[in-house]
């Protein structure tokens, strides 16, 4: 588990850190407005993706797999769209 206060840049990496603010913690991530930005939504997503996969049991994602998809993601906005529709279906299934 990550601690709350964790940087997205610490979390998801350098390629993370290029995107978005290298003070950006994972609680303000979860918590943006991410309408009409595939990127802050891909983040959201990924975000609570990685926390799912931490504490969910049968989550279909690993943590490591989280950080990479996340990472490849960001390549386009149609990328970083779509990564963060398949994040989303995955987390609303734990809800």
């Amino acid at each position: 588990m990550v601690p709350q206060t964790s940087t997205v840049s610490k979390v998801f990496g350098s390629r993370a850190r290029e995107r978005f603010r290298s003070d950006l913690t994972l609680i303000e991530a979860t918590v943006r407005n991410d309408r009409g930005d595939s990127y802050r939504g891909l983040l959201k997503q990924a975000t609570a993706a990685l926390l799912n996969s931490y504490s969910r049991k049968g989550f279909p994602y690993t943590s490591w797999a989280v950080k990479t998809l996340l990472i490849k993601a960001l390549v386009s906005d149609d990328a970083a769209a779509l990564q963060a529709q398949h994040f989303y279906i995955a987390n609303e299934a734990c809800n």
